[in-house]
């Protein structure tokens, strides 16, 4: 006699659950949803960065700034749906890694051509410093003016070592 009863109390009861439940994870499929078109946006951000326009350093670090907002960010979402979620994490840090390669050769080779360049500066002291016992004024003043224009031509040196061979140069030819 309460059969009926009871099976209709759990049946409701049921049903309530299964609301709940389905709910649940119907906001979590929205939630996971929204977690991947925001990854994905990150990803094209950093994808969309155009590396080649990067020429000073003051320019890559603002670049640098930029890609770690972006990955603060990408640590603030949630997961996204279980079948992508993988492969997005794979596509944001090979983009990461992509970008901090570049800006590792960049900095490479800004060392290496200031380098170049402080060895060529070298070169131009120890010329004028050679001249600057000699009397032969008009021939010696050509020469120095020569390197002085040579000086201008020659890229930057790093800011540790500029103001010692500019001081070094600029004494020679004032000598």
């Amino acid at each position: 006699e309460l059969r009926e009863d009871l099976w209709t109390k759990f049946k409701d009861a049921s049903a309530v659950i299964n609301k709940k439940y389905q709910t649940f994870f119907e906001e979590r499929k929205s939630k996971e949803k929204e977690n991947e078109v925001a990854k994905l946006s990150i990803c094209e951000k950093i994808e969309a960065m155009d590396l080649s326009v990067l020429k000073t350093y003051a320019a890559w670090d603002d670049a640098t700034k930029s890609v770690i907002e972006l990955q603060e960010e990408w640590k603030k979402l949630g997961f996204a749906a279980r079948k992508v979620n993988a492969d997005l994490f794979a596509r944001f840090r090979k983009s990461c890694d992509d970008f901090f390669a570049k800006k590792a050769e960049f900095f490479k080779t800004m060392k290496e051509e200031l380098s170049v360049n402080l060895q060529k500066k070298i070169a131009l002291c120890e010329k004028a410093e050679a001249l600057k016992d000699s009397t032969d004024w008009k021939k010696t003043a050509d020469v120095l003016v020569a390197l002085q224009k040579e000086w201008k031509s020659i890229g930057s040196v790093s800011k540790k070592q500029s103001d010692a061979i500019w001081k070094r140069f600029i004494t020679a030819c004032d000598t």
